[in-house]
């Protein structure tokens, strides 16, 4: 079964901090698809997923994001945001931050009417850098042949060998720490 990603209903969030305040960045389209294999089928009801070997789900997941869909939520300014992390991110040689995943766990039993959960793990690629990532999925199905993934990624920008930006403003003081969190909220649908 394969669900393709769909342009509404996304989100992606990015968190993260400076010596001056807190920043976010946000955008809305995620591209990509998930496919599981024979036999499984997300049914709200359930207390457990059918076509499982030992609690892995058998599935493939391809998501990306183009880092030029990605703003900075300011209100002074939001276009220097914008440069400095598309600079830093080398956004003209890797357009796109790329997730492909290696391996999914059910963390059941599942409870009707909840989001399933699940442990995955998978690789990451940013600026160019591609590394391991293991962080906790929520899928729940929604009307019926769309689902919705929830995850929160935390990272260090420095893994991927990016430079937490240090903007020319207030006399050169401010500085992006090194941990940021991803949110990541999106949509496919049933490809029939």
């Amino acid at each position: 079964t394969r669900y393709n990603a769909q342009p509404q209903g996304n989100s992606v969030k990015v968190d993260g901090t400076s010596t001056a305040h807190e920043w976010e960045m946000e955008g809305h389209l995620i591209g990509g698809y998930i496919e599981f294999g024979p036999g499984v089928k997300l049914d709200a009801t359930q207390a457990t997923i059918p076509g499982l070997a030992d609690g892995k789900v058998p599935a493939k997941v391809y998501a990306h994001i183009a880092v030029r869909s990605v703003h900075a939520k300011v209100d002074h300014l939001p276009e220097v945001m914008d440069g400095l992390m598309q600079k830093a991110l080398l956004a003209d040689q890797f357009s796109q931050i790329e997730y492909n995943l290696t391996g999914m766990t059910f963390k059941g039993p599942h409870e009707s009417g909840k989001p399933f959960a699940f442990d995955t793990t998978g690789n990451l690629s940013i600026a160019g850098v591609t590394n391991k990532v293991s962080f906790p999925v929520t899928m729940e199905v929604v009307e019926g042949d769309k689902i919705k993934v929830n995850a929160t990624v935390p990272l260090k920008m420095t893994a991927f060998h990016v430079d937490p930006p240090a903007p020319n403003i207030g006399l050169g003081l401010m500085r992006c720490g090194d941990d940021i969190k991803i949110i990541i909220d999106w949509t496919l649908k049933n490809k029939k």
